[in-house]
């Protein structure tokens, strides 16, 4: 009697989703994550003058303070690559002017009993 399990062999299964594949594919032709590098081109760094170089990050751009000022921001090239935002609130302020309810009293029916044992 032949085993049931030997139609597993030479298949692997994906860690991500579980489905199951032939053994040796980059990539999983359920879910698309790739498994091993072997789609990925082996290639060398930049030289450091090509490299792009490294910015001035103010954390305090990405406070989540409500009265911290807004960054300055400068854009390369003209000033048609900017498109004004028309529209929408930009009020994020915390105050309310009137609140709504929490929670709307609901009149919930009592249960009944459709059928006994």
């Amino acid at each position: 009697m032949d085993d049931r399990l030997d139609v597993l062999v030479g298949k692997e299964y994906c860690p991500v989703c579980g489905s199951i594949s032939q053994k040796g594919t980059a990539r999983c032709p359920e879910c698309g994550t790739f498994h091993s590098g072997v789609h990925l081109e082996e290639r060398e760094a930049p030289p450091p003058e090509e490299r792009p170089s490294n910015r001035d990050v103010d954390p305090s751009d990405y406070s989540m303070n409500p009265d911290a000022a807004i960054a300055n921001e400068e854009f390369e090239g003209d000033d048609s690559s900017v498109k004004s935002w028309i529209g929408g609130s930009t009020d994020f302020s915390f105050i309310d002017e009137e609140a709504p309810p929490l929670r709307q009293e609901l009149e919930i029916p009592e249960s009944e009993e459709i059928e006994s044992d």
